[in-house]
């Protein structure tokens, strides 16, 4: 009696008529099984008004599931304050954003962190953490107890507007911390028990209905193993060999793909990276094969990192992700409709799957060889059979019957009315083939052409960045120079570090350690002119640092200079361990000429940053370093559905729009050569992030997506600030362009 009342305490959520249930093959919701198969889109990486769209295409591409992130340092910019606009013009607008979701008819996995990766800045981490003496991501009282306020925060956000699936809401599923065990090795035993007290912290609220609660990427080898009542979940490009080991370690558990990765991210002075279509629905394909039923494509929509939030370091403002929906909400093909048909077939066949009495498939192989391989699910209402071949070479095809052949690494999906689904079946049909693009619309790409009405009226230099000296700046001095991060709390980019010295001869050597992990760039000044830089250098390990070295540096011989080095930070390291010790700018001692400077004072941020517009520097404008341009331009009453500002023709700096940051812009190429453009059809191999790469040669990114409600009747304003200048025409080049997809 005991050991039944306990698997009927398993079951009971799955076999429940309302609300969320689970268990070992899928996740019910109302009483029904269905497969989740989703796609991430965050709310801040478009603007509101674009969500509806963006959401239209995710059904269209049959998702029925969006997971999203709650970012942390949106939502408490400052500690104790939270903040959830209801603005319907702020993309910080969670209720809106699922909301929308919701009346798209997409269920929602809402991840709340407090760690999110996503190629943002600090992970999400508000950057007042830093700093402070807590430890991060582990049982520390003090981290503990902000998580768990920012967690409440939001969790009370979300009852109060009836947005949980008990209140008729869209939440179905809720995630707590994301990937931890990727890195919970090197935090010992605080590790393990930070684990278990996140644990016990979600899984002890009852006032959340029958919300299911995931950590992902956590046991199966990869870290402490959650409770049985708080989901594991793979991440990666395939996740269908983890099943078995998930099944193994927790057997009442649905198996959940909760990242596949149909793209990568990009970094400045890299080629656009490309995961064919064909691949991606192979994985997929491959999941469900083996016994998956909840499937999430990280991302479906990835949009743009605006502002200052792309972490990195040094990587790109676009977040496209080489997606099924783009950056400008295309479809973009073929990927977009393959994933769509197979989606369409996964949901054709889930009765069959469901019906088969075991949580797993059985499994067996034809053609007498282990690379083609079959998974059925088999009852009295029918089979569906997922006819794998996993070779790798392009030319071997697996033969399961005469009118059933499977092209190398890909999946084909077959039925039968009866539980016969082998060759020999009378009735077997063939429901979808991941290599079978025939029906499907031809590969597409953007194309930018001149945007009508958006001439720009006057360009203008409005003021140059001074360059500080000891004597100017009123900041107060430090014998030694102060780590960056330390002073602006990641408010800028930018922090001047002034310091004098005498060098004996008109050339001299100047030398520092730098620390590396946010791909800083230096601009050393000397009597207020630009006369040395570095920029874009190899990232070396999180904690490492480098030697910066100038030599022959033009100076005045025997006399004092006052020199001035401008560090630039590109993003704070969002993934790795002890985030909470993430540094920039100076690591030790200046040197000149093998001297050590006694003196500093730092100067935090840019005067135009701050809304200073000073008078023009005599010592810059000239070649564009820290100038500061004005471009007005009147927006027509048309607008093009996707508009980008074309900033080829600037070196580096940060662009902005109405007073919106639009981003950082950078003209950095990427390497001439190393581009390989994969074929959909003959692609059959485990896909790395350099594979396929295209644009060798071209800026990392040239176009620079604008959300159109950032404009005005009438006049409105790009303002530009340019670091240091490139090859082009400088502000007199920009233009907007209008992007299609052909």
């Amino acid at each position: 009696m005991l050991a039944l009342l306990l698997l009927l305490s398993v079951l009971g959520a799955a076999l429940s008529s309302s609300g969320i249930g689970w268990d070992a093959k899928s996740f019910t919701v109302d009483g029904e099984r269905t497969l989740l198969i989703g796609g991430s889109f965050h709310y801040p990486r478009a603007a509101p008004s674009e969500w509806p769209s963006i959401m239209s295409s995710m059904r269209a591409n049959n998702l029925n599931l969006l997971q999203t992130y709650v970012f942390w340092d949106l939502h408490e910019p400052t500690e104790g304050d939270f903040f959830f606009p209801d603005d319907p013009a702020d993309e910080r607008n969670l209720v809106l954003f699922l909301r929308t979701a919701q009346a798209a008819g997409l269920h929602v996995h809402l991840r709340i962190g407090p760690y999110s990766c996503a190629e943002w800045s600090n992970g999400g981490l508000p950057s007042w953490l830093l700093g402070d003496e807590s430890v991060w991501r582990t049982d520390d009282s003090l981290w503990l107890d902000r998580v768990t306020k920012f967690t409440d925060a939001t969790l009370d956000l979300v009852k109060r507007h009836g947005l949980l699936h008990s209140q008729g809401g869209p939440v179905i599923l809720a995630q707590i911390e994301n990937e931890y065990g990727n890195v919970q090795a090197d935090y010992g035993d605080a590790g393990a028990a930070y684990v278990s007290k996140l644990a016990g912290y979600v899984l002890a609220k009852d006032d959340l209905g029958d919300i299911p609660w995931v950590m992902c990427q956590q046991g199966e080898g990869t870290g402490t193993s959650p409770p049985e009542d708080l989901i594991n979940a793979c991440n990666g490009y395939y996740c269908d060999n983890w099943i078995e080991k998930h099944a193994e370690a927790f057997p009442n558990q649905p198996h959940m793909f909760t990242e596949n990765w149909p793209g990568w991210y990009q970094k400045w002075g890299e080629a656009a990276p490309h995961r064919p279509a064909t691949d991606v629905a192979f994985s997929v394909a491959r999941w469900f094969a083996k016994g998956g039923s909840f499937h999430n494509y990280y991302m479906a929509f990835g949009g743009t990192s605006f502002g200052r939030h792309v972490g990195g370091p040094n990587i790109v403002t676009s977040y496209d992700y080489d997606v099924a929906v783009n950056e400008y909400g295309f479809e973009a093909e073929p990927k977009f409709s393959l994933t769509a048909a197979l989606h369409k077939a996964l949901f054709e066949v889930q009765d069959l799957m469901f019906a088969h009495p075991d949580a797993l498939p059985g499994a067996g192989s034809f053609n007498g060889t282990s690379s083609c391989e079959t998974h059925t699910y088999s009852s009295s209402s029918g089979c569906v059979s997922f006819l794998s071949n996993i070779n790798t070479d392009s030319s071997a095809t697996c033969h399961f019957s005469p009118s059933v052949s499977i092209p190398a690494w890909s999946v084909t999906i077959v039925t039968s009315a009866s539980n016969d689904c082998s060759a020999s079946s009378a009735d077997l049909a063939v429901v979808h083939g991941t290599k079978d693009l025939s029906a499907l619309p031809p590969a597409n790409s953007l194309l930018a052409s001149p945007a009508d009405g958006f001439e720009i009226k006057s360009v203008e230099l409005t003021f140059v960045e001074p360059v500080p000296t000891l004597a100017t700046s009123a900041a107060d001095s430090s014998p030694a120079p102060i780590e960056q991060l330390s002073l602006t709390a990641d408010s800028t980019d930018y922090l001047w570090y002034s310091f004098a010295a005498t060098p004996a001869s008109s050339t001299a050597t100047v030398s520092f350690p730098s620390h590396v992990n946010t791909g800083v760039c230096y601009y050393l000044y000397a009597s207020g002119r630009r006369v040395a830089d570095e920029c874009g250098g190899a990232i070396l390990d999180d904690f490492a640092t480098k030697t910066v070295t100038f030599k022959d540096v033009p100076v005045s011989a025997g006399a004092p200079n006052d020199f001035a080095l401008l560090a630039v930070a590109m993003g704070i390291r969002n993934y790795g361990v002890h985030l909470e010790t993430n540094v920039a700018g100076l690591a030790g001692a200046v040197t000149v000429d093998g001297g050590e400077v006694a003196e500093f004072k730092h100067d935090v941020g840019m005067s135009g940053e701050r809304g200073e517009k000073l008078p023009l520097n005599p010592f810059g404008g000239v070649d564009g370093d820290l100038s500061w341009y004005s471009l007005k331009f009147d927006a027509p009453a048309a607008l093009p559905s996707a508009l980008a500002l074309d900033l080829s023709s600037m070196g580096k700096g940060a662009a902005y729009i109405n007073g919106n940051m639009l981003g950082r812009f950078w003209d950095k190429a990427a390497p001439a050569d190393g581009c390989d453009v994969c074929d959909e059809l003959a692609y059959s191999k485990s896909y790395a992030a350099e594979d396929c790469r295209t644009g060798c040669g071209e800026m990392s990114q040239r176009y620079y997506k604008v959300p159109t409600e950032w404009l005005v009747k009438g006049e409105n304003e790009v303002v530009l600030f340019q670091e240091r200048p490139g090859d082009g025409e400088g502000a007199k080049g920009v233009e907007f362009v209008a992007m299609e997809m052909v």
